[in-house]
């Protein structure tokens, strides 16, 4: 009789939903975007929420996915005013997991924080490129024997940097242009 791994039948699936004006209860804030995201495995031995992942038998040992950033955002010149990382996961023991947050690994462990949940606060990154690029990679190494990963939020506040209208421009010109003439006639 063949083993079959039960990574053969854990096909992880995720569900991305944005939504504006997002209360995060944890903080008490309202932020203008959230990128939620649900996360759904199929295993014919466990509860089918959330998705496993470990060092146990048959369990992929990492988890990756990418968080859809606020259309056209680019920082600089616009600015991350707020954000954060919230990352719900059950049967954690902080031992062994590393949390990888768009090519930085210096985060602290997942843990059982608030409610089983991690919270990570990524108002102050200032890595240049962390922000640019339409999404957000997060991954997940589970050096402990299993744990579930069952929702993620990314939440933020931004300001787009502002843009001149053409109308502002043209005036702008015109102003520019009316000075130069005034100062060619006073002088002549």
């Amino acid at each position: 009789m063949a083993i079959i791994p039960l990574s053969a039948f854990a096909v992880p699936l995720m569900t991305e939903t944005i939504e504006n004006n997002y209360y995060f209860t944890f903080d008490k804030h309202t932020y203008m975007y959230a990128s939620t995201m649900d996360f759904y495995q199929v295993r014919p031995d466990v509860w089918n929420g959330g998705v496993w992942i470990g060092t146990g038998q048959g369990l992929d040992q990492s988890l990756s996915w990418s968080r859809t950033l606020p259309p056209g955002l680019h920082v600089p010149p616009d600015v991350v005013t707020k954000a954060v990382l919230k990352i719900d996961g059950e049967y954690v023991d902080t031992r062994g997991n590393l949390i990888e947050i768009q090519g930085t690994w210096n985060w602290n462990p997942l843990e059982h924080m608030w409610q089983d949940n991690s919270v990570y606060s990524l108002s102050a990154v200032t890595q240049e490129g962390f922000w640019n690029g339409g999404t957000l990679g997060v991954n997940i190494f589970a050096g402990e024997t299993d744990l579930r990963i069952d929702e993620a939020v990314l939440m933020m506040d931004y300001a787009y940097a502002p843009v001149p209208e053409p109308a502002g421009m043209l005036l702008l010109g015109l102003g520019l242009a009316g000075g130069a003439v005034y100062r060619k006639v006073r002088r002549g």
